[in-house]
């Protein structure tokens, strides 16, 4: 062996050595409930039906109480959409090569594709929750999870239900209100 390999093989010792002892960066603790997520990170797919338009692809979503972003995009980045803004507040759609900005999530995507969708109602029904300001009818299985909403002439059906930590979170779901059927597949969740 030569003194080359030597070296070599001290140097990468020293570096897997360092990089093992470097500090790691925190990550807030999971919520003890639902209820309390502050902020979370969904990925999965999607698919949106109406009488005269569908859409499938991917989806994921970004949401704090400051910000959101949903990003819907279809194969290989293709078709790509994005809808973000502040919660209950002046909301941006990118679609198309088109940039719009509104004064609201829903009164955008009314204005610009002709769709009635409660966004800021989809928030609470993602995690399994009710819209806290209008009467809602709950069906909940035995192990405490929801097994459909009814709130605001929406139908939330939940399908299946996966675990984070200790909490129990969406995981396939279905939000219907006729003409729109949104179908979510969620794969990934990070909760705070």
């Amino acid at each position: 062996m030569n003194i080359k390999h030597i070296i070599a093989g001290v140097v990468t010792s020293a570096i897997l050595a360092g990089c093992s002892m470097s500090p790691k960066i925190p990550t807030a603790p999971t919520p003890d409930s639902v209820e309390d997520i502050q902020a979370w990170q969904t990925e999965g797919r999607v698919g949106i039906r109406t009488d005269s338009d569908a859409i499938s692809g991917n989806f994921n979503w970004s949401h704090t109480k400051e910000f959101y972003e949903l990003n819907i995009y279809g194969p290989f980045g293709q078709g790509a959409t994005r809808l973000e803004g502040t919660p209950g507040s002046e909301a941006t759609l990118s679609y198309e090569d088109k940039v719009q900005v509104g004064p609201s999530a829903e009164a955008l995507l009314y204005h610009e594709l002709g769709w009635h969708f409660p966004v800021t109602n989809v928030q609470y029904w993602i995690r399994g929750l009710a819209a806290p300001n209008t009467a809602a009818e709950i069906e909940y299985r035995e192990d405490g999870t929801p097994e459909q909403i009814i709130q605001d002439g929406w139908t939330i059906s939940y399908k299946e239900f996966t675990n984070v930590d200790t909490l129990k979170l969406p995981q396939r779901m279905q939000v219907t209100h006729t003409p729109y059927r949104v179908n979510l597949i969620i794969t990934d969740w990070t909760v705070q």
